[in-house]
């Protein structure tokens, strides 16, 4: 058998490296109902046009997060081209009602309006030389127009509507939507005169167009694109007509819809979804990429990406090396790097509690080390319990020149957990362990539980310590079984509790908002007791037909064991189960409050995702959350027989998953008890010559955190700083199995902080996180370890 040994490295190079230079999509951003046909970035923004039931419209997404920020409208028809001024701050569109439009990046507002004097059909294509202060159009009726705003004069409109010029009728060749709009008064119409028209450029349709330099030529050289697949190169002067230089033969086979140039090499987008590519120097065609499913109708280069879109409906961002159309590098952020760890690590099935996915959660345990320690951290792995999974431990140590006259820095520990629960591919949307990016959201098993937020507190606390404002000591302590009932963590920690010791406050993030766009702090989680009640004959599994009403049946004591359980209005029936719960305080009830009222007034955020919502009033909604909350519970998961499960045989034996839910004040010793005895009283009446047996398989402690601690209020602040309004105080009806433990054994204050939404699917198909969540989760603990630089060690034991 081999073994496998993976040292994690965090260089960007690597993470685009793939089998035969094939480049690799980052993200993934959908258009719903309609076809991508025209791309424009700048540095935050990314402009996409359409074709369809939004056609008309230009999306504005914002580049840090992958979100729809803005819609421009104006255009009556697909939007066929656009192209960014060089500073950014113009934004010119063309359109299949034969217009162009340019538009104020900052403020979306429509600046200009252009129109043909001649019948152009649609403009596919468009671009604007800085340096003669001259746009082009590439148009259906073959020709190459120009205007230039320097010596144009503006058209002064006679009426509300758009002169002749523009075709009423709709749009010859990508139909669109052909809603009449109102035009703004305030925008400057231009006429493109006959003087700067040049016909019959193309043997077909001029479909693309691109400024750009080719060596050993002088001056700026306008590039078209057409449908009978040739590219021409045109000489550029001012006040000129264009002059043709050289005409560069892509193939008779396809149209050529879009170009693009980098570093000397022109890439051009064809019809039936491939990417071709000449070197400029030599004019020779050098490589051709089969990227998209169908046709290839925009690329667009910022930086060192080219992106593409297609009629497939996807947008794919291509990175590449300076001087080669090969993927080696991009310039990385702090962003970049934790993503590429977080795609490494979803790709290791580190599934718990299965023999044969050990050695997976041994390569995700010593990869977080490894992760830790490139960052700057020390770590080590702290041995589990035999044939279990192992602990990670990290630790960024605090700045040593600390301003205050404190003995000690705060110590913070960071609990989290590797593992992850299986995933059955059949059911997901996209592959569980690769992480995949699409529409600002990161699919892949893990990625919202937990491994995406411990990445992000690791990364909060490398880049403190990199700026040189870490002024505590942030401890990691992942575990590796808490799918699976933390199996052996206790006693790992007790074994090395010098490393955890001097914790003033344990901090996780294992949980989700309540909903969609209001961030949330979790100040309780509720307990559970896990149990399997299992009732056994002395007989083999017998035929009901030979057998039947001769003997117990297993199953038959089953259900009236069950039935003895939970009383009609969902109530457990265990004597004393209510009879330690703590009183509902006003301060707390005060908390349910601006909840109530969220999920009312906002039905696309809370509300929509809850439906616990639907049909009730404010009073019964509150209920129910604390229901949900704060109030014990009894479930039975599963029941089980033994045998072929058909039918005709009586099983030998019935088995059954049950288990409690229990909050603040109830013990877990005193309800295990209670439990255990009304089960063998229930199963004591039974006339029955079968056996039961009760095995108590986990058992988690609840935990209840202060509001009105020092510790929350810090990440209430925090919470406030990246999001811009308070969170929402909740509670959750799960369980974390450590984190009461280790509070209580640390003599700590246990903070928690979750980052996912509502949405996420943890434990479900097609779990996800959204990518701004993830970035601002980060800063959100960044804020909080600063935060704790101001509050004082108190006494510890």
């Amino acid at each position: 058998m081999s073994t496998r040994h993976e040292t994690a490295s965090l260089s960007r190079s690597s993470s685009f490296s793939v089998p035969n230079g094939q480049p690799q999509c980052a993200h993934t951003l959908t258009q719903e109902e309609d076809s991508v046909l025209s791309l424009a970035a700048t540095e935050k923004l990314l402009f996409s046009g359409g074709q369809g039931v939004h056609g008309s419209d230009i999306h504005v997404w914002d580049l840090e997060h992958f979100q729809l920020k803005a819609n421009l409208k104006g255009h009556l028809g697909s939007i066929l081209c656009l192209t960014l001024r060089e500073d950014g701050k113009w934004l010119f569109s063309s359109s299949g009602d034969g217009t162009v439009r340019v538009w104020d990046t900052e403020t979306f507002r429509c600046l200009y309006h252009i129109h043909s004097s001649q019948d152009v059909g649609d403009v596919f294509s468009i671009v604007f030389s800085d340096a003669l202060n001259t746009m082009y159009i590439g148009c259906q009726n073959t020709s190459i127009q120009w205007i230039d705003f320097s010596d144009s004069k503006p058209e002064i409109p006679h009426s509300h509507n758009i002169t002749h010029n523009l075709r009423s009728h709709t749009p010859r060749f990508f139909e669109g939507t052909t809603n009449s709009k109102e035009l703004d008064e305030q925008v400057i119409r231009y006429n493109i005169p006959d003087s700067c028209i040049v016909q019959n450029c193309h043997f077909g349709y001029v479909y693309c167009l691109l400024l750009g330099k080719v060596p050993n030529v002088e001056g700026e050289i306008l590039f078209s694109g057409s449908g009978e697949g040739d590219i021409k190169l045109w000489k550029l002067k001012k006040g000129k007509a264009i002059e043709p230089l050289k005409t560069l033969k892509a193939g008779v086979d396809a149209s050529t819809l879009t170009l693009a140039i980098h570093d000397g090499f022109l890439f051009c987008g064809s019809q039936g979804g491939n990417i071709k590519i000449f070197d400029l120097e030599t004019f020779q065609l050098i490589r051709s990429i089969i990227a998209h499913d169908d046709d290839v109708l925009a690329l667009v280069v910022r930086g060192s990406q080219v992106y593409s879109a297609s009629a497939d409906g996807v947008v794919k961002f291509w990175p590449i090396a300076k001087g080669s159309t090969q993927v080696e590098s991009v310039e990385s952020t702090t962003e970049d790097v934790m993503l590429y760890a977080l795609e490494k690590w979803i790709a290791m099935p580190t599934v718990s509690g299965v023999p044969s996915q050990l050695e997976e959660c041994r390569r995700g345990a010593k990869f977080l080390k490894s992760v830790l320690q490139q960052l700057g951290a020390e770590s080590r792995l702290i041995p589990g319990a035999p044939g279990h999974n192992p602990l990670v431990y990290g630790q960024f140590s605090a700045r040593s020149t600390i301003s205050d006259e404190r003995a000690r820095p705060l110590n913070v520990l960071v609990y989290g957990h590797y593992d992850v629960i299986a995933a059955d591919i059949k059911k997901w949307d996209y592959p569980p362990f690769k992480l995949t990016g699409k529409d600002g959201y990161l699919y892949g098993r893990g990625a919202s539980d937990n491994k995406g937020p411990i990445l992000a507190c690791i990364f909060a606390a490398s880049e403190l310590q990199e700026e040189q404002l870490l002024d505590v000591n942030v401890k990691f302590l992942i575990e590796g079984e808490e799918e699976n009932g933390s199996v052996g963590f206790f006693q790992a920690v007790e074994q090395n509790i010098e490393l955890f010791q001097e914790a003033d406050v344990l901090l996780l993030s294992n949980s989700y908002w309540l909903g969609e766009d209001i961030p949330c702090l979790t100040y309780g989680l509720r307990g559970v007791i896990h149990s399997t009640l299992t009732i056994n004959s002395k007989n083999v599994d017998l035929h009901s037909g030979v057998d039947g009403g001769a003997v117990s049946e297993p199953l038959i004591d089953m259900v009236k064991v069950l039935s003895e359980l939970v009383n009609p209005d969902r109530t457990a029936k265990i004597p004393g189960f209510y009879d330690c719960i703590r009183p509902l305080s006003s301060h707390e009830d005060a908390l349910y409050d601006p909840i109530v009222e969220d999920m009312f007034n906002n039905p696309e955020g809370q509300r929509h995702w809850d439906p616990l919502a639907t049909g009730v009033t404010k009073e019964e909604l509150k209920k129910k959350l604390m229901a949900r909350w704060r109030n014990p519970s009894l479930t039975i998961h599963q029941v089980d027989v033994s045998g072929p499960k058909n039918r005709t045989v009586i099983p030998r034996s019935a088995k059954a998953s049950v288990s409690m839910r229990i909050v603040p004040d109830q013990k877990v010793a005193d309800i295990t008890q209670s439990f255990e005895e009304h089960v063998r009283r229930v199963f004591g009446q039974l006339d029955t010559e079968n056996e039961i047996e009760i095995d108590i398989k986990v058992v988690a402690d609840w935990w209840l955190g202060d509001t009105e601690d020092r510790f929350f209020k810090a990440a209430e602040s925090a919470i406030e700083q990246e999001w811009g309004q308070k969170p929402l105080f909740i509670r959750e009806g799960g369980s974390v199995p450590a984190i009461r433990w280790l509070e209580k054994r640390l003599k700590a204050t246990a903070v928690h902080i979750p980052m996912g939404q509502s949405s996420d699917q943890a434990h479900l198909n097609n779990e996800r996180i959204r990518l701004q969540n993830l970035n601002s989760g980060k800063r959100v603990i960044k804020a909080f370890l600063r935060e704790l630089r101001t509050l004082e060690v108190g006494p510890h034991n």
